[in-house]
């Protein structure tokens, strides 16, 4: 049994990772202690104690590694789970200090993080994938050329989080200015990505040794607002699975779990490669509810790689969503899961900014 640190539990919004993380660990029979940036976060008795840290969100580095420290004596903390993509950053900033004090982080290095932002998906791809034309723009007129020269519709998206479809250019300086407004405290800076028609298919993994030993792919059917899944079916293809072992290979991918999220193009059957999530997604526990759990089998370390054999729908029981689907779900296996989303205002900063220098 291990003693393990999970982050992010907020449940407004869109479904951070933490609570389905935690239930992952819970039902391998592990301690958890959870950890967030504010009182207001769920808990309950998947969690030892719960943990608050401002030091997350205001960067105090010095504060955050002290504090790290009492935890490892007093609660001899094994494991670190970052389940927000700022978080992975931030722990990842630190992963010296951590391993010093002798505590496992489950997620990217600094170096592979920098490798996989979507700005910089173009210079990783294997030859099986593609991506979407886009470009990273500074100023509305800038936004405005772009989408003309790549055609709307097109996405604008936060370098962080969020993705709003726009198909002319009052609806795309509207969509800048709110997304820069909530993701990037005004400046203008995100990113104009073409629109790819197909099915959005996800891909999870742990990599551990150098080694893929799990592997499912999901079919997104619902969606929120920021584009995270509320309703999906867990399928048993593996059609990702070796471009995706390049992929990890050659970026020298460290031990971690990631979700790398594709469109698979109506047109040509190609799958094109937009965002890679350096942590477990929220629906990561319906993989767990499916026999494959992610979190188990990195702590396990199997010697074969674990696929998925069922297919399962999961997500929420909302009415709407079930009618939307071609056939019976009579038996299927449907759960409700977390939600959550952090905002950045004048006094709190993305550890992403520890990258720019």
């Amino acid at each position: 049994m291990a003693n393990i640190l999970v982050t992010d539990l907020k449940v407004v919004d869109s479904p951070q990772a933490g609570i389905g993380v935690a239930r992952c660990l819970k039902d391998a029979g592990h301690k958890i202690y959870g950890l967030d940036d504010t009182p207001l976060v769920t808990t309950s008795d998947l969690f030892e104690k719960t943990f608050v840290l401002e030091e997350i969100r205001t960067l105090n580095l010095d504060s955050l590694i002290k504090k790290l420290i009492t935890y490892k004596e007093v609660y001899d903390i094994d494991y670190i789970v970052p389940c927000y993509d700022e978080t992975a950053v931030l722990f990842s900033f630190i992963k010296e200090k951590l391993d010093f004090i002798d505590i496992k982080l489950i997620a990217p290095s600094i170096n592979v993080l920098k490798k996989i932002r979507k700005e910089n998906l173009i210079n990783i791809l294997p030859k099986e994938l593609k991506t979407p034309k886009y470009k990273v723009i500074s100023s509305i007129n800038e936004a405005k050329e772009v989408a003309n020269e790549i055609k709307y519709p097109v996405f604008v998206k936060g370098l962080t989080k969020a993705a709003i479809r726009v198909t002319n250019d009052d609806e795309l300086e509207i969509a800048v200015k709110k997304i820069c407004d909530i993701w990037n405290n005004g400046e203008i800076s995100c990113i104009i990505q073409e629109e790819i028609k197909g099915t959005l298919v996800n891909a999870l993994i742990t990599y551990k040794n150098k080694h893929i030993i799990a592997f499912t792919e999901m079919e997104k059917v619902a969606l929120d607002g920021n584009g995270a899944t509320w309703f999906g079916k867990l399928t048993t293809s593996r059609n990702l699975f070796n471009p995706i072992k390049e992929m990890c290979d050659d970026i020298g991918l460290n031990d971690c779990i990631m979700e790398f999220e594709t469109i698979k193009n109506e047109k040509d059957g190609e799958y094109y490669l937009y965002e890679i999530n350096p942590r477990p997604p929220a629906w990561v526990y319906a993989s767990a509810l499916n026999k494959v759990n992610f979190l188990k089998l990195f702590i396990e370390t199997p010697k074969n790689t674990v696929f998925n054999t069922n297919e399962i729908y999961f997500g929420r029981e909302t009415i709407h969503f079930l009618k939307s689907l071609p056939h019976s779900i009579d038996g299927l296996n449907l759960k409700v899961y977390s939600k959550g989303a952090a905002y950045k205002n004048n006094t709190q900063k993305y550890p992403s900014e520890l990258m720019l220098d």
